[in-house]
């Protein structure tokens, strides 16, 4: 029988959680469509498997560090093991810092580009876990790190990326602004009560919908405008536009008639900012 004020002992599923499944294999969903259309089809499964083990490991090394880091915050959430002692900082520690050191020696070999755009995506997600959440920076290193996600992708199937995917960089940098809020709002008042001060906190609610809007608006937007500056082939381009923009719009509309609504917001708002970047980044890079 268990004593009291013992800690529990881990089970896979505390484990399972350290890593925060649900985002991260997202994240890594996100590599795989883009992968698959780096390769204009199915990629050979030896090179997929590799590419898509470096998206795992460095997620899954983010989550880790990001429940390492927020201990003190997390006290009393029952779903953060960490915090809870069930997983001690230090293991955590040793698994955030295998996780990375393994996402790196896997991406070597596949050459110099997907080993400097995996740097800088482990590198963004570490140092927003490190710190810069709790700052007016929070956007910064997904703003830096995800839109590198598509070249990634590219490098990783080619050896290289075509010069014009290099757009994905500015307009992929004010869509994850639009992410990045979105994500916060649904927990803005815990997170406050937390100590978590980022960008959305520090805004409030209403400033941070704003940007949020705003910045999906304009990422849209930015989308339209390329159009007289690159060829677009609009067979894929107007397919994600166009379901894109409903489902972003979908969001919007569920939120200003429901306030309850801001999490099927934030995830209508996600989903269809990812069927438009899919859409876009086909219509510039085949």
């Amino acid at each position: 029988m268990q004593g009291k004020g013992l800690i529990p002992k881990a089970q896979p599923a505390d484990f399972w959680r350290l890593l925060h499944p649900v985002p991260s294999l997202l994240t890594v969903v996100a590599a795989g469509a883009f992968i698959f259309l780096a390769a204009r089809g199915i990629p050979p499964l030896d090179r997929l498997i590799h590419l898509l083990l470096i998206e795992l490991a460095m997620q899954f090394s983010i989550s880790a560090f990001n429940d390492y880091f927020d201990r003190p915050f997390d006290l009393g959430r029952a779903d953060k093991p960490v915090a809870t002692g069930v997983i001690s900082p230090s293991v955590a520690l040793a698994i955030g810092s295998l996780l990375g050191l393994a996402c790196l020696i896997i991406a070597i070999p596949l050459g110099g580009w997907v080993t400097l755009l995996t740097v800088i995506g482990l590198g963004g997600g570490l140092a927003y876990d490190a710190g810069l959440k709790r700052t007016a920076f929070s956007w910064l290193p997904f703003s830096v790190a995800f839109p590198t996600l598509p070249l990634w992708a590219w490098a990783g199937v080619e050896g290289s990326f075509p010069a014009r995917l290099a757009w994905v960089v500015p307009v992929g940098g004010v869509m994850v602004l639009g992410i990045h809020l979105a994500d916060t709002l649904p927990d803005l008042a815990a997170d406050m009560e937390a100590g978590v001060r980022g960008l959305a906190h520090r805004l409030g609610v209403r400033s941070a919908l704003a940007l949020c809007w705003g910045a999906f608006a304009a990422s849209t937007l930015l989308t339209l405008l390329l159009t007289i500056v690159i060829p677009y082939r609009y067979e894929w381009y107007l397919p994600g536009l166009v379901v894109g923009s409903v489902l972003m719009s979908a969001g919007v509309i569920a939120y200003l008639t429901d306030r309850s609504r801001i999490k099927l917001m934030a995830l209508l708002l996600e989903v269809g900012a990812m069927v438009l970047a899919v859409g876009w980044v086909a219509a510039i890079a085949l």
